[in-house]
């Protein structure tokens, strides 16, 4: 049976650093359909230099002069508040998820955190360091493709299997080892993803989803930056197993990441969208259905008589037609009728029977 689409609210940074916030986000996640919260585990000392500028969309959205570094220091939640905000999300059943920045991070969440599903953003596909730390033996793995090429998401791939899984030929990827294959369909997902904040729809770039599934072989999701709602429910019509999308209580919240998410009635309403997706799927056989059968003989015509036909007359045209319902001989048989000898007598309307 096929699975249902994963859906993650992306709590992120929120969260604006106070655990009580982040609480309701939880909460509201859940009653808006989601099945699971992430989180985003750094410290700001390992994740930036004190002088790094922040990209153009956190100045525009916060309005506020300072670094990289200072803007996320603010938004750093304690050891204590992942394990209290875990518990909270067991409690209220939705299953609680972190990405991972560095190695550290990597070892908190699975050694600590006790973690078996980490979610790599895409900032770090190149982070050679955390790709090492990542165990698929023991890890579940989500990784992002934000800002990637084929050539570095295979590169990233090979480098968290320790072997090479695939060769880059050629514009197109080569798989090189099917057992290793095997256990990356088992254990990670890739997500399609554009980083900006909001992306433009011309730069969404959907087919990409079916692009990562056909080169690489394994589960494709989506991270989605865009505006609104409609790209996640077309995603899941190209394929992708999971959506991620930035979760908020509102947009006209203080912080780097609000202005590009959604609020709990739109996030609801893109579950709703999502989860109709496999109901409107269906299996692809075209056959009746069986909501269809009371419309069939409605619908449908028989071959009825177009004038007064009396017995030993022969069918013609001219005595024949085709009319609602559906109850009698079909009209896809009126060529065979054509030149016998009426059995009956019939009036105008009439089913004709032979």
């Amino acid at each position: 049976m096929e699975k249902k689409i994963f859906v993650i609210a992306e709590i992120g940074v929120n969260h604006n650093g106070n655990v009580k916030l982040a609480k309701k986000l939880i909460l509201a996640a859940k009653k808006s359909g989601a099945d699971a919260v992430k989180f985003q585990h750094f410290l700001a000392k390992n994740l930036s230099t004190k002088k790094s500028k922040r990209a153009p969309y956190q100045i525009k959205n916060t309005g506020i002069k300072e670094t990289q570094y200072q803007m996320l220091k603010k938004l750093e939640l304690k050891e204590k508040d992942y394990f209290d905000l875990k518990f909270f999300s067991k409690k209220n059943k939705i299953l609680f998820l972190s990405s991972a920045f560095d190695e550290n991070s990597i070892d908190f969440l699975s050694n600590k955190l006790k973690e078996n599903l980490i979610k790599i953003p895409s900032g770090e596909i190149t982070n050679l360091l955390l790709l090492e730390k990542i165990n698929l033996r023991k890890h579940k793995i989500i990784l992002s493709t934000g800002m990637a090429n084929l050539e570095e998401i295979l590169n990233a791939l090979n480098v968290i299997c320790r072997s090479k899984v695939f060769n880059y030929k050629k514009n197109n990827v080569e798989v090189v080892n099917y057992k290793l294959l095997r256990l990356l369909k088992n254990k990670l997902t890739l997500l399609h993803c554009v980083t900006d904040y909001p992306v433009e729809k011309k730069y969404a770039n959907l087919q990409c989803i079916k692009t990562l599934s056909d080169q690489f072989k394994i589960n494709v999701g989506y991270s989605d930056h865009t505006s609104g709602i409609i790209a996640p429910v077309i995603a899941v019509s190209f394929g992708a197993k999971i959506i991620e999308k930035h979760f908020t209580l509102s947009n006209k919240m203080k912080g780097p990441d609000h202005k590009a998410s959604l609020e709990p009635d739109k996030f609801k309403e893109m579950v709703d969208l999502i989860r109709d997706f496999k109901s409107l799927k269906g299996n692809g056989i075209k056959e009746l259905q069986q909501c269809e059968i009371k419309n069939l003989n409605i619908a449908r015509k028989s071959i009825v008589a177009k004038k007064i036909i009396k017995k030993k007359e022969i069918f013609t045209l001219d005595n024949l037609t085709i009319k609602r319902p559906g109850n009698g001989i079909s009209p896809m048989q009126i060529k065979k009728l054509l030149n016998k000898v009426s059995k009956n007598n019939y009036k105008p309307d009439q089913l004709i029977k032979y």
